[in-house]
Protein backbone atom coordinates (compact mmCIF):
# COMPACT_ATOMS: atom_id res chain seq x y z
CA UNK A 1 0.00 0.00 0.00
CA UNK A 2 1.33 3.33 -0.62
CA UNK A 3 1.06 5.22 1.89
CA UNK A 4 1.92 8.61 1.26
CA UNK A 5 -0.37 11.60 1.19
CA UNK A 6 -2.37 11.29 -1.74
CA UNK A 7 -3.46 14.42 -4.20
CA UNK A 8 -5.08 13.91 -7.21
CA UNK A 9 -4.94 17.24 -9.13
CA UNK A 10 -7.08 17.67 -12.61
CA UNK A 11 -6.84 20.81 -14.47
CA UNK A 12 -9.74 23.49 -14.01
CA UNK A 13 -11.75 24.50 -11.07
CA UNK A 14 -15.61 23.82 -10.22
CA UNK A 15 -17.35 22.27 -13.54
CA UNK A 16 -20.65 22.09 -14.99
CA UNK A 17 -21.82 18.05 -14.73
CA UNK A 18 -20.50 16.39 -18.45
CA UNK A 19 -22.23 15.48 -20.75
CA UNK A 20 -24.32 12.11 -19.33
CA UNK A 21 -23.69 9.07 -21.19
CA UNK A 22 -25.97 6.31 -22.37
CA UNK A 23 -28.03 4.74 -19.89
CA UNK A 24 -27.15 1.10 -21.84
CA UNK A 25 -23.56 1.99 -21.04
CA UNK A 26 -24.32 1.47 -17.55
CA UNK A 27 -21.96 -1.37 -16.03
CA UNK A 28 -24.49 -4.15 -14.93
CA UNK A 29 -21.47 -5.36 -12.39
CA UNK A 30 -21.21 -2.59 -10.47
CA UNK A 31 -23.03 -1.70 -7.62
CA UNK A 32 -22.96 1.75 -5.46
CA UNK A 33 -24.64 0.31 -2.58
CA UNK A 34 -24.29 2.73 0.16
CA UNK A 35 -23.19 6.58 0.39
CA UNK A 36 -22.60 9.47 3.24
CA UNK A 37 -22.07 13.29 2.75
CA UNK A 38 -20.17 15.44 4.94
CA UNK A 39 -21.10 19.22 4.87
CA UNK A 40 -18.37 21.23 3.17
CA UNK A 41 -17.73 24.82 5.65
CA UNK A 42 -16.86 28.06 4.15
CA UNK A 43 -13.15 27.23 4.91
CA UNK A 44 -13.06 24.99 2.03
CA UNK A 45 -12.12 21.92 4.53
CA UNK A 46 -9.58 19.26 3.39
CA UNK A 47 -10.90 15.38 3.39
CA UNK A 48 -8.12 12.68 3.64
CA UNK A 49 -9.34 9.41 4.19
CA UNK A 50 -7.83 6.08 5.35
CA UNK A 51 -8.55 2.72 4.33
CA UNK A 52 -9.18 0.08 7.32
CA UNK A 53 -9.79 -3.00 5.21
CA UNK A 54 -12.76 -4.77 6.91
CA UNK A 55 -12.31 -2.57 9.89
CA UNK A 56 -14.21 0.69 8.09
CA UNK A 57 -12.44 4.34 7.27
CA UNK A 58 -10.77 6.74 8.95
CA UNK A 59 -12.39 10.37 7.68
CA UNK A 60 -9.58 12.88 8.76
CA UNK A 61 -10.61 16.60 8.18
CA UNK A 62 -8.42 19.32 8.14
CA UNK A 63 -10.64 22.10 9.58
CA UNK A 64 -9.07 25.90 9.72
CA UNK A 65 -10.74 26.16 12.84
CA UNK A 66 -7.36 26.97 14.88
CA UNK A 67 -8.09 27.62 18.41
CA UNK A 68 -5.31 28.23 21.43
CA UNK A 69 -5.20 24.25 21.43
CA UNK A 70 -3.40 24.21 18.17
CA UNK A 71 -4.42 23.36 14.70
CA UNK A 72 -7.61 21.74 15.18
CA UNK A 73 -8.61 17.87 13.05
CA UNK A 74 -11.31 16.08 12.91
CA UNK A 75 -12.06 12.47 13.10
CA UNK A 76 -14.72 10.57 12.17
CA UNK A 77 -14.25 6.89 11.52
CA UNK A 78 -17.10 4.73 9.63
CA UNK A 79 -17.64 1.18 9.51
CA UNK A 80 -17.78 -0.72 6.44
CA UNK A 81 -21.95 0.32 5.72
CA UNK A 82 -20.81 3.85 6.23
CA UNK A 83 -22.10 4.60 9.38
CA UNK A 84 -20.18 6.95 11.46
CA UNK A 85 -19.08 5.09 14.80
CA UNK A 86 -17.38 7.73 16.93
CA UNK A 87 -15.74 11.54 16.06
CA UNK A 88 -12.83 12.69 18.35
CA UNK A 89 -10.83 15.76 17.98
CA UNK A 90 -7.50 16.33 17.17
CA UNK A 91 -5.25 19.21 17.92
CA UNK A 92 -1.64 19.47 16.03
CA UNK A 93 1.16 22.34 16.87
CA UNK A 94 0.21 25.45 14.92
CA UNK A 95 3.76 25.28 13.01
CA UNK A 96 2.91 21.79 11.85
CA UNK A 97 1.66 20.24 8.44
CA UNK A 98 0.43 16.53 7.84
CA UNK A 99 2.36 14.29 5.62
CA UNK A 100 0.98 10.40 5.33
CA UNK A 101 -1.11 7.95 6.85
CA UNK A 102 -1.18 4.20 7.21
CA UNK A 103 -3.17 1.82 8.97
CA UNK A 104 -1.69 -1.49 10.98
CA UNK A 105 -3.26 -4.23 12.58
CA UNK A 106 -6.45 -2.29 13.71
CA UNK A 107 -4.97 1.59 14.34
CA UNK A 108 -4.51 4.02 12.31
CA UNK A 109 -1.20 6.25 11.96
CA UNK A 110 -1.12 10.31 11.47
CA UNK A 111 2.45 11.16 10.39
CA UNK A 112 2.92 15.09 11.06
CA UNK A 113 6.05 17.17 10.58
CA UNK A 114 6.43 18.57 14.16
CA UNK A 115 7.49 22.17 13.02
CA UNK A 116 7.93 23.54 9.53
CA UNK A 117 11.60 24.84 10.30
CA UNK A 118 12.56 21.51 11.12
CA UNK A 119 12.42 18.31 9.04
CA UNK A 120 14.36 16.28 11.44
CA UNK A 121 11.36 16.26 14.46
CA UNK A 122 8.09 14.16 13.54
CA UNK A 123 4.74 13.53 15.45
CA UNK A 124 3.12 10.46 15.40
CA UNK A 125 -0.89 9.62 16.24
CA UNK A 126 -1.67 6.28 16.60
CA UNK A 127 -5.60 5.82 16.58
CA UNK A 128 -7.13 2.87 17.55
CA UNK A 129 -10.12 1.85 15.37
CA UNK A 130 -12.55 -0.07 17.39
CA UNK A 131 -11.46 2.43 21.39
CA UNK A 132 -10.82 6.02 19.57
CA UNK A 133 -7.80 6.10 22.22
CA UNK A 134 -5.41 8.40 20.81
CA UNK A 135 -1.75 8.26 21.76
CA UNK A 136 1.20 10.15 19.99
CA UNK A 137 4.68 9.74 19.62
CA UNK A 138 7.89 11.97 19.22
CA UNK A 139 10.04 10.91 16.26
CA UNK A 140 13.79 12.50 15.30
CA UNK A 141 15.48 11.39 12.60
CA UNK A 142 18.20 13.37 13.12
CA UNK A 143 19.23 14.24 9.94
CA UNK A 144 16.67 16.06 7.81
CA UNK A 145 14.93 13.43 5.11
CA UNK A 146 12.20 14.85 2.50
CA UNK A 147 10.28 11.79 2.61
CA UNK A 148 8.52 9.87 -0.08
CA UNK A 149 7.56 7.47 1.66
CA UNK A 150 5.55 6.29 5.32
CA UNK A 151 4.13 2.86 6.45
CA UNK A 152 4.32 1.14 9.90
CA UNK A 153 4.77 -2.29 10.66
CA UNK A 154 4.58 -3.96 14.29
CA UNK A 155 6.32 -1.17 16.31
CA UNK A 156 8.46 0.13 13.50
CA UNK A 157 7.88 3.08 11.65
CA UNK A 158 9.41 3.02 7.99
CA UNK A 159 10.45 6.07 6.29
CA UNK A 160 12.16 6.82 2.94
CA UNK A 161 13.13 9.91 0.81
CA UNK A 162 16.03 11.67 -0.18
CA UNK A 163 18.50 13.58 1.96
CA UNK A 164 21.40 15.55 -0.09
CA UNK A 165 19.85 14.42 -3.53
CA UNK A 166 20.40 10.78 -2.42
CA UNK A 167 18.12 7.86 -1.42
CA UNK A 168 18.03 7.07 2.18
CA UNK A 169 15.81 4.69 4.40
CA UNK A 170 15.60 4.05 8.15
CA UNK A 171 13.47 2.65 10.89
CA UNK A 172 11.85 3.88 14.37
CA UNK A 173 10.92 1.98 16.92
CA UNK A 174 8.12 4.20 18.64
CA UNK A 175 8.29 2.14 21.70
CA UNK A 176 11.89 1.85 21.93
CA UNK A 177 12.70 5.65 20.47
CA UNK A 178 15.37 4.08 18.58
CA UNK A 179 16.24 5.08 14.92
CA UNK A 180 17.98 2.94 12.50
CA UNK A 181 19.20 3.70 8.87
CA UNK A 182 18.98 1.00 6.01
CA UNK A 183 22.22 0.27 5.53
CA UNK A 184 23.31 0.17 1.53
CA UNK A 185 20.66 2.69 0.26
CA UNK A 186 22.32 5.80 0.89
CA UNK A 187 25.88 5.76 -1.94
CA UNK A 188 23.51 4.32 -4.46
CA UNK A 189 23.54 5.80 -8.13
CA UNK A 190 19.72 5.76 -8.36
CA UNK A 191 16.77 5.88 -6.18
CA UNK A 192 13.78 4.37 -3.76
CA UNK A 193 11.09 3.13 -6.45
CA UNK A 194 8.87 1.29 -4.07
CA UNK A 195 8.38 -0.26 -0.23
CA UNK A 196 6.14 -3.06 -0.64
CA UNK A 197 4.77 -4.42 3.12
CA UNK A 198 4.40 -8.12 4.02
CA UNK A 199 2.30 -7.86 7.48
CA UNK A 200 2.19 -11.03 7.63
CA UNK A 201 5.23 -11.85 7.82
CA UNK A 202 6.60 -8.82 9.45
CA UNK A 203 9.09 -8.08 6.38
CA UNK A 204 9.41 -5.21 4.30
CA UNK A 205 10.98 -4.99 0.48
CA UNK A 206 12.67 -1.85 -0.69
CA UNK A 207 13.03 -1.62 -4.57
CA UNK A 208 15.85 0.48 -5.23
CA UNK A 209 17.16 1.41 -8.75
CA UNK A 210 21.22 1.51 -9.44
CA UNK A 211 23.39 2.50 -12.39
CA UNK A 212 25.69 0.27 -13.37
CA UNK A 213 29.38 1.12 -14.55
CA UNK A 214 28.28 1.18 -18.61
CA UNK A 215 25.69 3.87 -17.57
CA UNK A 216 22.51 1.40 -17.71
CA UNK A 217 20.54 0.82 -14.71
CA UNK A 218 19.51 -2.11 -12.96
CA UNK A 219 16.96 -2.96 -9.97
CA UNK A 220 17.92 -4.54 -6.55
CA UNK A 221 14.90 -5.65 -4.36
CA UNK A 222 16.19 -5.48 -0.73
CA UNK A 223 14.34 -7.74 2.24
CA UNK A 224 14.48 -6.80 6.11
CA UNK A 225 12.77 -7.59 9.31
CA UNK A 226 10.47 -5.12 10.90
CA UNK A 227 13.95 -4.07 12.76
CA UNK A 228 15.60 -3.57 9.14
CA UNK A 229 18.46 -6.13 9.68
CA UNK A 230 18.33 -7.82 6.06
CA UNK A 231 16.95 -11.60 5.63
CA UNK A 232 17.59 -11.21 1.41
CA UNK A 233 19.00 -8.83 -2.04
CA UNK A 234 18.44 -10.19 -5.30
CA UNK A 235 19.90 -7.69 -8.06
CA UNK A 236 18.74 -8.51 -11.59
CA UNK A 237 21.26 -8.88 -14.05
CA UNK A 238 19.89 -7.12 -17.67
CA UNK A 239 21.91 -8.73 -19.80
CA UNK A 240 24.00 -7.47 -22.47
CA UNK A 241 21.76 -4.65 -24.18
CA UNK A 242 18.41 -3.76 -22.10
CA UNK A 243 18.47 -0.77 -19.21
CA UNK A 244 15.93 -1.64 -16.23
CA UNK A 245 13.23 1.41 -15.76
CA UNK A 246 12.11 0.05 -12.99
CA UNK A 247 10.53 -2.66 -11.11
CA UNK A 248 8.04 -4.34 -8.71
CA UNK A 249 8.70 -7.60 -6.52
CA UNK A 250 6.62 -10.61 -4.87
CA UNK A 251 6.97 -10.85 -1.35
CA UNK A 252 9.86 -12.95 -0.26
CA UNK A 253 8.94 -16.69 0.62
CA UNK A 254 10.12 -19.58 0.77
CA UNK A 255 13.31 -18.73 -1.23
CA UNK A 256 11.50 -17.52 -3.95
CA UNK A 257 10.96 -14.09 -5.46
CA UNK A 258 9.89 -12.71 -8.72
CA UNK A 259 10.42 -9.15 -9.95
CA UNK A 260 8.86 -7.32 -13.00
CA UNK A 261 8.59 -4.21 -14.70
CA UNK A 262 9.69 -2.12 -17.78
CA UNK A 263 13.04 -2.20 -19.62
CA UNK A 264 14.83 -0.36 -22.37
CA UNK A 265 18.35 -0.28 -23.83
CA UNK A 266 19.39 3.01 -22.22
CA UNK A 267 16.96 5.66 -21.44
CA UNK A 268 15.38 5.63 -17.29
CA UNK A 269 12.25 7.36 -19.07
CA UNK A 270 11.23 5.45 -22.06
CA UNK A 271 10.30 1.99 -21.82
CA UNK A 272 10.45 -0.74 -24.98
CA UNK A 273 8.48 -3.30 -23.11
CA UNK A 274 8.34 -5.24 -20.31
CA UNK A 275 10.45 -8.12 -18.39
CA UNK A 276 9.94 -10.95 -15.42
CA UNK A 277 12.40 -11.77 -13.76
CA UNK A 278 12.90 -15.30 -11.22
CA UNK A 279 14.90 -15.40 -8.06
CA UNK A 280 15.14 -18.83 -6.19
CA UNK A 281 17.63 -17.98 -2.96
CA UNK A 282 19.22 -15.77 -4.21
CA UNK A 283 20.45 -16.10 -7.51
CA UNK A 284 18.53 -14.61 -10.81
CA UNK A 285 16.86 -18.24 -12.38
CA UNK A 286 15.87 -16.29 -15.98
CA UNK A 287 14.82 -12.96 -17.34
CA UNK A 288 12.72 -13.07 -20.16
CA UNK A 289 11.55 -9.09 -22.21
CA UNK A 290 8.94 -8.76 -24.01
CA UNK A 291 8.45 -5.70 -26.56
CA UNK A 292 4.93 -3.74 -26.22
CA UNK A 293 5.11 -4.47 -30.37
CA UNK A 294 4.35 -8.43 -29.52
CA UNK A 295 1.31 -7.64 -27.04
CA UNK A 296 -2.45 -8.73 -28.54
CA UNK A 297 -3.94 -5.94 -26.97
CA UNK A 298 -1.41 -3.17 -26.12
CA UNK A 299 -2.57 -1.05 -29.00
CA UNK A 300 -6.48 -1.40 -28.11
CA UNK A 301 -7.22 2.09 -26.34
CA UNK A 302 -6.18 3.94 -29.81
CA UNK A 303 -9.95 2.43 -31.54
CA UNK A 304 -9.96 -0.28 -34.25
CA UNK A 305 -8.84 1.68 -37.10
CA UNK A 306 -5.70 3.27 -35.85
CA UNK A 307 -5.01 0.33 -34.16
CA UNK A 308 -4.93 -1.89 -37.24
CA UNK A 309 -3.25 0.88 -38.49
CA UNK A 310 -0.57 0.91 -35.62
CA UNK A 311 -0.15 -3.27 -36.15
CA UNK A 312 0.33 -3.01 -39.75
CA UNK A 313 3.27 -0.57 -39.22
CA UNK A 314 4.81 -3.11 -37.07
CA UNK A 315 4.33 -5.66 -38.91
CA UNK A 316 6.10 -4.13 -42.00
CA UNK A 317 9.47 -2.78 -40.10
CA UNK A 318 9.30 -6.32 -38.49
CA UNK A 319 9.44 -7.28 -42.69
CA UNK A 320 12.56 -5.83 -42.82
CA UNK A 321 14.51 -6.54 -39.80
CA UNK A 322 13.96 -3.24 -37.99
CA UNK A 323 12.93 -2.45 -34.62
CA UNK A 324 9.58 -0.74 -33.99
CA UNK A 325 11.03 2.07 -32.09
CA UNK A 326 7.81 2.06 -29.67
CA UNK A 327 8.48 3.72 -26.13
CA UNK A 328 6.08 4.60 -23.55
CA UNK A 329 6.35 6.25 -20.22
CA UNK A 330 4.56 3.93 -17.94
CA UNK A 331 3.60 3.89 -14.11
CA UNK A 332 3.82 0.01 -13.18
CA UNK A 333 1.49 -1.24 -10.06
CA UNK A 334 2.61 -3.82 -7.48
CA UNK A 335 2.48 -7.31 -8.54
CA UNK A 336 -0.62 -9.83 -8.32
CA UNK A 337 0.02 -13.24 -7.35
CA UNK A 338 -2.62 -15.58 -8.74
CA UNK A 339 -2.23 -18.89 -8.61
CA UNK A 340 0.48 -19.74 -10.84
CA UNK A 341 0.43 -16.52 -13.07
CA UNK A 342 1.50 -13.02 -12.51
CA UNK A 343 -0.75 -10.05 -13.35
CA UNK A 344 1.06 -6.86 -13.96
CA UNK A 345 -0.71 -3.52 -14.27
CA UNK A 346 0.42 -0.44 -15.70
CA UNK A 347 -0.70 2.54 -16.63
CA UNK A 348 0.61 5.15 -19.88
CA UNK A 349 1.11 8.63 -19.35
CA UNK A 350 2.95 11.69 -21.45
CA UNK A 351 3.61 14.65 -19.71
CA UNK A 352 1.81 17.77 -21.31
CA UNK A 353 2.68 21.58 -21.97
CA UNK A 354 1.36 24.46 -23.24
CA UNK A 355 2.80 27.55 -25.03
CA UNK A 356 2.50 31.17 -24.72
CA UNK A 357 1.08 31.04 -28.74
CA UNK A 358 -1.65 29.04 -27.17
CA UNK A 359 -0.84 25.81 -28.55
CA UNK A 360 0.20 22.21 -26.58
CA UNK A 361 2.49 19.83 -26.73
CA UNK A 362 2.77 16.31 -26.00
CA UNK A 363 6.28 13.95 -25.69
CA UNK A 364 6.31 13.87 -29.49
CA UNK A 365 6.61 17.68 -30.02
CA UNK A 366 9.76 19.47 -30.50
CA UNK A 367 9.61 22.77 -28.20
CA UNK A 368 10.88 25.23 -26.70
CA UNK A 369 11.43 25.43 -22.97
CA UNK A 370 11.10 29.50 -23.49
CA UNK A 371 7.59 30.16 -22.97
CA UNK A 372 6.12 26.67 -22.20
CA UNK A 373 4.05 25.92 -18.68
CA UNK A 374 3.61 22.32 -17.59
CA UNK A 375 -0.15 21.07 -17.72
CA UNK A 376 -0.11 18.14 -16.23
CA UNK A 377 0.46 14.06 -17.01
CA UNK A 378 -2.15 12.88 -19.93
CA UNK A 379 -3.39 9.41 -19.10
CA UNK A 380 -4.03 7.36 -21.80
CA UNK A 381 -4.37 3.67 -21.07
CA UNK A 382 -3.96 0.98 -18.44
CA UNK A 383 -2.55 -2.37 -19.46
CA UNK A 384 -2.57 -6.06 -17.69
CA UNK A 385 -0.16 -8.58 -18.36
CA UNK A 386 -0.56 -12.14 -17.15
CA UNK A 387 2.97 -13.71 -16.91
CA UNK A 388 3.34 -17.67 -15.90
CA UNK A 389 6.56 -19.14 -13.86
CA UNK A 390 8.67 -18.87 -16.81
CA UNK A 391 8.18 -15.49 -17.78
CA UNK A 392 5.89 -16.29 -20.94
CA UNK A 393 3.19 -13.81 -21.34
CA UNK A 394 -0.25 -15.73 -20.75
CA UNK A 395 -2.29 -13.16 -22.35
CA UNK A 396 -2.62 -9.02 -21.90
CA UNK A 397 -5.63 -7.04 -22.24
CA UNK A 398 -6.32 -2.81 -21.82
CA UNK A 399 -8.44 -0.04 -20.65
CA UNK A 400 -8.68 2.80 -22.24
CA UNK A 401 -8.39 6.37 -19.96
CA UNK A 402 -10.57 8.66 -21.73
CA UNK A 403 -7.85 11.98 -21.67
CA UNK A 404 -7.41 12.31 -17.97
CA UNK A 405 -5.18 15.33 -17.43
CA UNK A 406 -3.24 15.24 -13.58
CA UNK A 407 -0.54 17.15 -11.93
CA UNK A 408 0.28 14.11 -9.56
CA UNK A 409 1.57 10.55 -11.42
CA UNK A 410 -0.21 8.36 -9.11
CA UNK A 411 -1.86 4.89 -9.79
CA UNK A 412 -5.07 5.92 -11.41
CA UNK A 413 -6.73 2.82 -12.20
CA UNK A 414 -8.01 0.71 -9.54
CA UNK A 415 -7.67 -2.95 -9.61
CA UNK A 416 -10.05 -5.95 -8.57
CA UNK A 417 -9.01 -9.26 -8.74
CA UNK A 418 -11.78 -11.64 -8.37
CA UNK A 419 -11.52 -15.16 -9.27
CA UNK A 420 -11.04 -15.19 -13.33
CA UNK A 421 -12.00 -11.69 -13.38
CA UNK A 422 -9.96 -8.54 -13.42
CA UNK A 423 -12.13 -5.22 -13.14
CA UNK A 424 -10.33 -2.12 -14.06
CA UNK A 425 -12.27 1.07 -12.98
CA UNK A 426 -11.22 4.97 -12.38
CA UNK A 427 -13.43 7.77 -11.65
CA UNK A 428 -13.64 11.28 -13.72
CA UNK A 429 -16.18 13.68 -14.20
CA UNK A 430 -18.37 12.34 -11.65
CA UNK A 431 -18.65 8.55 -13.81
CA UNK A 432 -16.95 5.81 -12.75
CA UNK A 433 -15.45 4.39 -16.20
CA UNK A 434 -14.69 -0.13 -15.84
CA UNK A 435 -14.07 -2.80 -17.88
CA UNK A 436 -14.68 -6.16 -17.08
CA UNK A 437 -12.04 -8.63 -18.36
CA UNK A 438 -11.13 -12.82 -18.38
CA UNK A 439 -7.84 -13.46 -19.44
CA UNK A 440 -7.98 -12.12 -22.97
CA UNK A 441 -11.67 -12.14 -23.46
CA UNK A 442 -13.77 -8.88 -23.00
CA UNK A 443 -16.45 -10.00 -20.16
CA UNK A 444 -17.85 -6.44 -20.36
CA UNK A 445 -16.53 -3.66 -22.34
CA UNK A 446 -15.98 0.05 -21.09
CA UNK A 447 -18.86 1.27 -19.36
CA UNK A 448 -19.65 4.58 -17.61
CA UNK A 449 -21.62 4.10 -13.89
CA UNK A 450 -22.71 7.88 -13.09
CA UNK A 451 -21.76 8.27 -9.24
CA UNK A 452 -24.72 7.42 -7.23
CA UNK A 453 -26.60 10.49 -5.23
CA UNK A 454 -28.37 10.55 -1.88
CA UNK A 455 -31.65 11.32 -3.14
CA UNK A 456 -34.04 10.76 -6.17
CA UNK A 457 -34.50 13.99 -7.14
CA UNK A 458 -31.07 15.07 -6.53
CA UNK A 459 -29.34 17.40 -8.94
CA UNK A 460 -25.57 17.50 -9.68
CA UNK A 461 -25.15 21.38 -10.38
CA UNK A 462 -21.36 21.07 -10.26
CA UNK A 463 -18.53 19.08 -8.91
CA UNK A 464 -14.38 19.74 -8.16
CA UNK A 465 -12.03 17.54 -10.76
CA UNK A 466 -9.48 18.54 -8.33
CA UNK A 467 -10.75 16.51 -5.41
CA UNK A 468 -12.26 13.15 -7.13
CA UNK A 469 -11.04 9.31 -6.90
CA UNK A 470 -11.64 5.43 -6.38
CA UNK A 471 -9.43 3.29 -4.32
CA UNK A 472 -9.63 -0.17 -3.21
CA UNK A 473 -11.23 -1.15 -0.05
CA UNK A 474 -11.15 -4.86 0.70
CA UNK A 475 -12.31 -7.94 -1.01
CA UNK A 476 -14.96 -7.07 -3.88
CA UNK A 477 -15.47 -3.24 -2.61
CA UNK A 478 -13.77 -0.17 -3.58
CA UNK A 479 -14.58 3.53 -2.11
CA UNK A 480 -15.48 6.85 -4.63
CA UNK A 481 -15.04 9.96 -3.24
CA UNK A 482 -15.28 13.70 -4.46
CA UNK A 483 -16.81 17.22 -3.88
CA UNK A 484 -20.12 18.60 -5.23
CA UNK A 485 -22.61 20.55 -5.33
CA UNK A 486 -26.45 19.52 -4.80
CA UNK A 487 -29.55 21.02 -5.50
CA UNK A 488 -32.44 19.32 -4.67
CA UNK A 489 -35.99 21.40 -5.26
CA UNK A 490 -38.32 19.33 -2.38
CA UNK A 491 -35.19 19.89 0.34
CA UNK A 492 -34.12 16.23 0.83
CA UNK A 493 -31.83 16.27 3.52
CA UNK A 494 -33.11 19.65 5.03
CA UNK A 495 -31.67 22.12 2.33
CA UNK A 496 -32.20 23.20 -1.39
CA UNK A 497 -28.63 23.44 -1.92
CA UNK A 498 -26.00 21.19 -0.29
CA UNK A 499 -22.26 21.44 -0.57
CA UNK A 500 -20.48 17.97 0.23
CA UNK A 501 -17.64 15.87 0.59
CA UNK A 502 -19.15 12.35 -0.22
CA UNK A 503 -18.14 8.65 -0.06
CA UNK A 504 -20.11 6.09 -2.44
CA UNK A 505 -18.86 2.52 -1.31
CA UNK A 506 -19.16 0.38 -4.57
CA UNK A 507 -18.95 -3.25 -5.59
CA UNK A 508 -18.24 -5.79 -8.37
CA UNK A 509 -20.80 -8.47 -8.41
CA UNK A 510 -21.83 -11.32 -10.30
CA UNK A 511 -25.14 -12.01 -8.69
CA UNK A 512 -24.31 -12.76 -5.54
CA UNK A 513 -24.85 -10.89 -2.23
CA UNK A 514 -21.89 -8.81 -0.34
CA UNK A 515 -21.71 -7.03 2.31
Amino acid sequence: MKSFIYILICLGSLSALAQKKDAGDTSSYIQQVDRIEFDIGFGNDNYHLISGGEDGLLVFVETYDNSGDGNKWQLHKLDTSLNIVWTRVLFTPFDSYFLGYDFFDGNYYLLFNDSKYDNTELLLFEVQAESAVIDSYEINTVFPIELTEFEVLESTVLLTGNTNYRPVALTYNFIDQKPKVIPGIYDKHGEIQDLIMDDELGTFTLIVSERMPDRRYTIIAKTFTSGGDLIQENTIDPGDEQSIVDGVATHFYGGYQYMAGTFSEKSTTYSYGFYLAKFVNGRQQLIKYHNYASLDNFFEYMGEKREKRMKERIRRKAARGKNPGLSYRLLVHDIVQRGDEYLLVAEAYYPRYSSSSGGTYNRFDYMNNAGTAFMGYNFTHAIVVSFDRNGNILWDNSFAIDNVLTYSKEEFVAVNVYNDKVVLMYLDENFIHSKVVSNNQIVEGKSFSPVKLAYDDDELKSKDPAVEGLKPWYGQTMYAYGEQRIKNEKGAGGKVYRNIFYINKVQYHENENLN
